[in-house]
């Protein structure tokens, strides 16, 4: 038992990140054991590469437009631990954190003498959430963000109004496989019998996508990039126009953000045509553009501008090169870069080295960074260099004025930078 929540959160932390596992029975044993707390609710499941956490935010927020009341569960969190678990506009309390943690480990001996494996980091973490939205009376819905892969996630025993992928990309190839097929065979685990699934659609995996919604009797519901129009890109603001929605706008920056919003607007027009929840398009408007995610493509300084964003793989750098080459104009654009040791650097890099006029490498805080000396090995731009001290890189960009400052890499990176922005 711990007697204060940092202590609580140092030992979570240090708990096994992962377990060998064939079937969700482990899980579904936990729970078991503290009451099945994430039975009766109303969820909905996303899963995917990239864009969960942002998918979930558009739905949170479409759902709070329309009144409602929300849980979501997400992962990882930028600043503070308590992020991953939120009600409404309030991240868990540490007081409430502290008094679930202590109540999960009290019945460790119940789960050691069924001789079931002690929980795992994530799996505890969600037996934390469950047992959260379990207690509040009036919550309406959870928005349950998927942790990796989908079929074997500790997300995975919850049966969701809807379920959500919002792609399939290389990432976690160690545990997920080293195809995409393998990738969305893990990702469409979450797909449960007669409960539809909303997607992108990838002409690559399509008829997996069919296949696998077909044999659980689920509908299957695409969002089509090529409906998605009028795409306008600024440093304030995205707007486009999707089917019937014209003039749609979000402040979260970048293309891809038009197809999460998408993805957000198809589970609201679900949930109000099967379910017949109260949902208007007033409130879908509303509830995109009061959409905030902090770490993706963030303007964090506008004298000079300077931006962050966790693109820490492939994907997500394609995105974001994608975005920079939009609004670079005139720009001398410097980015900084930092990311995890397992990152595939390789293919991440020469895509900076493109749209980038500089290059600093460096490294952040946490253990998983990879040397900044290694990744200038990877680049083969002309205007390149190592500097390791951030709190020095940071004083050199802010006296450049007429520059456009991209940091970005892993999510770590950006917890370190938004710390920092966030003091000055």
């Amino acid at each position: 038992m711990f007697n204060n929540v940092t202590d609580l959160i140092t030992w979570i932390e240090a708990q096994k990140r992962h377990s060998p596992k064939v079937s969700m029975e482990k899980m579904r044993k936990l729970s078991a054991i503290y009451g099945n707390p994430h039975e009766g609710i109303k969820y909905i499941h996303v899963g995917g590469t990239n864009g969960k956490g942002s998918t979930v935010s558009f739905i949170k927020g479409i759902l709070r437009a329309a009144g409602f009341n929300v849980g979501s569960y997400i992962s990882p969190y930028v600043i503070s631990f308590n992020e991953r678990i939120s009600y409404n506009d309030e991240f868990i309390a540490d007081s409430d954190l502290l008094e679930i943690g202590n109540y999960l480990l009290a019945k460790y001996p119940m789960i050691e003498q069924q001789e079931i494996e002690l929980p795992t980091f994530f799996e505890f973490v969600t037996l934390i959430a469950y047992v959260y939205f379990s207690r509040i009376k009036n919550l309406d819905f959870v928005t349950l963000e998927v942790g990796l892969g989908g079929r074997l996630d500790a997300t995975n025993i919850v049966t969701p109004l809807v379920s959500v992928i919002t792609n399939v990309h290389f990432d976690h190839m160690n545990v997920l496989g080293d195809t995409l097929e393998e990738i969305a065979f893990n990702k469409l685990g979450i797909v449960k019998p007669h409960i539809p699934l909303i997607t992108i659609k990838n002409d690559q995996l399509i008829n997996q996508f069919f296949q696998a919604t077909k044999d659980k009797h689920a509908d299957l519901i695409l969002v089509d990039k090529q409906k998605i129009k009028n795409i306008t890109i600024t440093l304030e603001h995205t707007t486009f126009d999707y089917g019937d929605f014209t003039n749609l706008k979000v402040r979260l920056l970048g293309y891809y953000q038009t197809e999460n919003a998408s993805l957000a607007l198809e589970v609201a027009k679900l949930l109000r045509e099967k379910y017949g929840i109260a949902i208007t398009n007033k409130n879908i408007y509303e509830g995109l553009w009061n959409t905030f995610w902090p770490g993706r493509l963030q303007v964090v300084s506008h004298h000079p501008t300077i931006l962050i964003d966790g693109a820490h793989n492939l994907d997500g750098m394609m995105r974001l090169t994608e975005f920079l080459k939009a609004i670079k104009g005139e720009y001398y654009l410097k980015v900084i870069f930092a990311v995890s040791a397992d990152k595939a650097k390789a293919k991440m890099i020469p895509l900076l080295d493109q749209v980038a006029d500089e290059i600093i490498f460096t490294r952040y805080s946490y253990k998983r960074s990879d040397e900044a000396d290694h990744l200038l090995d990877y680049s083969n731009h002309p205007n390149k260099r190592v500097e390791e001290n951030l709190n020095k890189i940071i004083e050199e960009v802010r006296q450049e004025q007429d520059k456009l400052i991209v940091f970005c890499g892993s999510l770590y990176f950006v917890a370190d930078l938004i710390k920092i922005f966030s003091d000055n």
